[in-house]
C-alpha cells in the first residue's frame, strides 16, 4: 500500500502537470529540479520535455503520493492539449464548413 504525503492539493483546471509539480515542490520547500530528480526521478532531459510530454510511471508516483486519480493527470501535457485543440478545431471546421476537407 502506498502512503499519501502529507500534503496534496490537487492541480488546478486547466494546469499543466509541470506547473502543478512545481507547485507541490513549493509547498515542501525544495527546488522543482530536486523534487523532480528526487520523488519522480526523472532524469535532466525528462525533466526539460515535462512540460511536452509526460512519462507514464510519474502519472503513477503522482497519483500514489497525492490520491490523485490518473485519470485526472492524464492530458495535462502541451503535446496532449494541442492534439486536443487541433481535434476541436478540426471538427468545428468540418461542422460549419461540410466542404473543407479535413487532412
Amino acid at each position: 500500500m502506498n502512503k499519501k504525503w502529507p500534503l496534496h492539493p490537487k492541480p488546478k483546471d486547466n494546469q499543466l502537470l509541470s506547473d502543478w509539480i512545481k507547485d507541490l515542490a513549493k509547498i515542501y520547500e525544495i527546488s522543482y529540479p530536486n523534487f523532480c530528480r528526487r520523488v519522480l526521478m526523472l532524469t535532466g532531459d525528462e525533466i526539460y520535455e515535462l512540460r511536452t510530454s509526460v512519462p507514464e510511471r510519474i502519472l503513477t508516483i503522482l497519483s500514489n503520493g497525492t490520491g490523485v486519480a490518473i485519470d485526472e493527470l492524464e492530458g495535462r501535457d502541451l503535446n496532449s492539449r494541442y492534439k486536443e485543440w487541433e481535434k476541436e478545431y478540426q471538427e468545428g471546421m468540418t461542422s460549419e464548413n461540410p466542404e473543407i476537407i479535413s487532412l
